[in-house]
């Protein structure tokens, strides 16, 4: 199903004019996603020795208790083939424990490890240390702000992503 677009009028509108790609609230989102994602990825893998998508499977399967890779994946907005190596990897490097599941033999459960535990304890720690220094910019309400807007936000454009179509 696809959802047409329709011109909003200026009484309408809610996001400020759009004169340049820099005004538009995706591109800016997409550039602060960038910054974070370049200067954390660099951290983790030069400090802890994993890439930010494996942490981010290591955190999610955590996050989940009792995941699978199809919950991971969809949380992570990540593709079949590029969940499938990380996970590959982190089984093999013995951070994470997959293991098809007693209801249903063609879906796949994901635990970790204990040393698996371990990293998650370390890198959580970190990324915990690099979000308050990220967001001391804000005061405590300003931040609560923040966050409670961008989860507003990501819910809405979940919602438009089912609207449309997109396969997530």
């Amino acid at each position: 199903m696809q959802v047409t677009q329709t011109r909003v009028s200026d009484q309408e509108r809610v996001h400020p004019p759009i004169t340049a790609i820099t005004d538009a609230l995706s591109f800016r989102v997409a550039r602060f996603n960038r910054l974070i994602e370049r200067m954390g990825g660099m951290n983790f893998q030069s400090r802890l020795g994993i890439t930010l998508n494996e942490w981010r499977v290591i955190g999610i399967t955590e996050a989940l208790g009792a995941a699978t890779v199809s919950d991971v994946r969809k949380m992570l907005v990540m593709d079949k083939g590029q969940m499938s190596r990380i996970t590959s990897g982190l089984v093999e490097r013995g951070y994470i424990a997959s293991q098809p599941s007693q209801g249903d033999r063609r879906v796949i459960t994901l635990a970790l490890t204990e040393q698996g535990r371990a990293l998650h304890a370390d890198v959580l720690a970190e990324a915990t240390l690099r979000n308050e220094y990220m967001s001391n910019c804000f005061t405590s309400e300003e931040c609560a702000e923040f966050l409670r807007l961008l989860d507003k936000l990501t819910a809405h454009t979940l919602e438009r992503a089912e609207a449309e179509g997109a396969a997530l």
